[in-house]
């Protein structure tokens, strides 16, 4: 979940690319498995399915999607997730994949970060944080995709690695949320 403190620019124009059914017991799990929840990063893509034109998908920075494709370049951090409600992805909601965009600044839940000891080794042991306050923070690739990381993904194809945001709170086990003063 983001909870925004600066909202920074607030895009409500994208959706994303998952085919909405308009029943939220099919459409919430598809946006959920799928990567859509609130407060993961997002990237600009267009859509293999026809008609549905420019969408928002996780942002995989690794370039792991595609031999030939240095990474995606993070364009905003989603602002809700898939849910019944109005101000939600979904069904009784606009249908929309609201983001978040210019400088904000908030937390992030445990859904949106990367808490494993090295955030470029899925298998590491989750027995620490790697994050510090005012230190960079990076969009992480793979299976990473989306994820707020301490460190730039890795891969084969040299993907997006520029820093994205710097911390301002390290999670704990009171408080549980990244904080975030997005770069992007």
């Amino acid at each position: 979940m983001l909870k925004l403190q600066y909202y920074g620019q607030n895009d409500g124009t994208t959706v994303p690319d998952v085919t909405l059914v308009g029943d939220p017991a099919v459409d919430q799990p598809a946006l959920l498995a799928a990567g859509y929840v609130s407060g993961r990063i997002m990237a600009l893509k267009t859509s293999a399915v026809a008609g549905r034109g420019t969408v928002v998908v996780p942002c995989d920075a690794s370039g792991s999607n595609s031999p030939s494709y240095a990474g995606m370049i993070p364009y905003g951090t989603l602002i809700n997730g898939g849910g019944e409600y109005a101000t939600s992805i979904g069904p009784s909601g606009s249908r929309k994949a609201p983001i978040v965009r210019a400088m904000w600044k908030g937390t992030v839940d445990s859904n949106s970060y990367n808490n494993l000891l090295d955030p470029n080794d899925p298998t590491s042991v989750a027995t620490g944080q790697s994050f510090v306050v005012g230190q960079y923070l990076y969009c992480g690739g793979g299976a990473n995709a989306g994820l707020w990381q301490s460190s730039a993904a890795t891969s084969v194809n040299a993907g997006f690695t520029s820093p994205i945001g710097i911390c301002t709170q390290v999670p704990t086990t009171a408080a549980p949320q990244l904080g975030v003063a997005s770069l992007i």
